[in-house]
């Protein structure tokens, strides 16, 4: 009987030892925990802000698990998928663990994510004033890679903004009034802004700068036009002056414009900003015989005529050279006397006659790029029409080169003519005489080219310089 006990004893015994070998060998065996949580990710900007994580999978009886230890608004599509995606937020630096465990034992290794943060950017620019207006058109960079926009008034009574969650905003406010604006990028949590401050100015429409010498080809003539429509208001075109024109949208600050050569139109551009109106017109000229060119000094505009590969003026020139003694209307001297014709005094005959200059004044008041004719341009000019016969009715009013010489006449001053030697303006209506730059230098004489309403036929004269003369400048062809 103990013989039997002792056998099963010993049995028991042999068992259990062997079950802790076998145990033993078990855990000698199970692979170490080694995790290894793939590589980082630096500054990263896509739609969506994720990365694809790249952790090695746990082996048999391991458990992987990803967390996040620092950063802030993280998450996981599967916190124990080894190749898992990782969605952050812009401008956040999160550090993550790929943890490996097995019962009790764990061990983890870490990675770091970062996300380039939101950068808005304005590309609406004013000054301390908004100078010619009280609203603003708002513009900004594309918010991009899943993030909204938003703007916004911080500072600033009885203002508002039009589709200000998207980059092309609208700005009205209240005229001569500060107010600060912001422009902000928002994607989760997170929120960057910038800011600028203007002073509105009270509305004023601008309907673009006169286009006074349009060179189209074809006899069909088209322009865009250039006005400015502000922020929020409407607007209209409407043809003033000038036949045959036409708007194609005539609520469109950019329109095309149709219409006919050698024709000065003038558009009214009429602003309407919250029943508010503003007006503001623009001259518009096709190139056909004439172009036409503005003298800057006092915004008087001329014709002229291309001919022989000059561009001479088409008018005569009245711009005020020291008047009353370098430049005068015919009529208005002291101790004068008319003989033939009458004095100058409408801007309708001023314009047409323009003023009488002495040679000085003629030479050196020319305006930049202007300059006065030789004689022998003249002629070359007479020539290049026909001779002199056939030239003399296409360069008055109303032939075919354009030029359209009238007959204004000229002075003589203390002219012995008289018998008081007073100065006597003489035959406006009959001759027409003008400077060239042909000087004697010896005598002071002048030449001048010259045309009769009835006689002779186109040419010159040669006179002392106590004379005042008409004057059409010349320049070489621009376009």
């Amino acid at each position: 009987m103990m013989k039997s006990n002792f056998r099963i004893l010993f049995s028991a015994v042999v068992s259990l030892l062997l079950l802790v070998v076998l145990a033993c060998q078990k855990d000698e065996e199970a692979p170490a925990l080694n995790p290894d949580a793939g590589p980082s990710f630096h500054n990263i900007e896509n739609d969506g802000y994720f990365v694809e994580l790249s952790a090695q999978e746990a082996v048999e009886e391991q458990t992987g698990t990803w967390r996040i230890y620092t950063g802030e608004n993280g998450r996981f599509d599967d916190v124990n998928d080894p190749k898992t995606r990782f969605y952050g937020e812009p401008g956040e630096k999160y550090v993550l663990g790929w943890e490996l465990s097995r019962g009790s034992d764990y061990e983890a290794s870490q990675i770091d994510v970062s996300f380039k943060p939101l950068k808005p950017v304005l590309r609406t620019m004013v000054g301390d004033t908004l100078f010619n207006n009280r609203s603003l058109w708002l513009e900004s960079d594309k918010p991009k890679f899943g993030a909204s926009g938003l703007w916004e008034i911080v500072e600033g009574e009885g203002g508002r903004i039009l589709n200000e969650e998207t980059s092309k905003g609208e700005f009205i406010g209240l005229q001569n009034q500060e107010y600060t604006l912001r422009w902000s990028l928002i994607y989760g949590y997170k929120k960057e802004s910038l800011e600028f401050t203007f002073v509105t100015d009270t509305l004023n429409a601008f309907a673009g700068d006169d286009e006074l010498d349009i060179v189209t080809s074809g006899d069909n003539k088209f322009h865009t036009l250039d006005a400015f429509l502000p922020a929020g208001a409407t607007a209209q075109w409407e043809i003033i002056k000038g036949q045959s024109g036409k708007v194609y949208n005539d609520d469109n600050a950019n329109s095309l414009f149709e219409g006919v050569a050698d024709t000065i139109y003038s558009l009214k551009w009429t602003v309407n900003l919250d029943g508010e109106l503003s007006v503001d017109t623009v001259d518009v000229h096709f190139r056909g015989k004439w172009g036409v060119w503005t003298d800057l000094r006092d915004n008087q505009t001329y014709r002229f005529a291309t001919i022989n590969g000059l561009e001479w003026m088409a008018e005569n020139y009245n711009y005020a050279y020291h008047p009353g003694v370098g430049s005068v209307y015919y009529g208005f001297a002291d101790r004068a006397v008319i003989n033939g014709g009458h004095v100058v005094e409408t801007e309708e005959d001023r314009k047409f006659y323009g003023r009488l200059y002495t040679f000085e004044a003629a030479y050196y008041g020319a305006p930049e790029g202007w300059r006065l004719p030789t004689m022998v341009e003249y002629e070359d000019m007479l020539v290049a029409l026909g001779g002199p016969l056939y030239a003399d009715p296409k360069i008055k009013m109303d032939g075919d080169s354009g030029l359209d010489l009238n007959y204004p006449g000229y002075l003589q001053r203390y002219s012995n003519l008289d018998s008081y030697y007073r100065n006597v303006f003489e035959s406006q209506g009959g001759y027409g005489y003008w400077w060239t730059s042909d000087v004697d230098d010896l005598t002071g004489f002048v030449t001048c080219y010259s045309i009769m309403a009835e006689g002779d036929l186109p040419g010159s004269v040669i006179i002392n310089q106590s004379y005042s003369m008409s004057v059409r400048y010349v320049r070489e062809v621009t376009k």
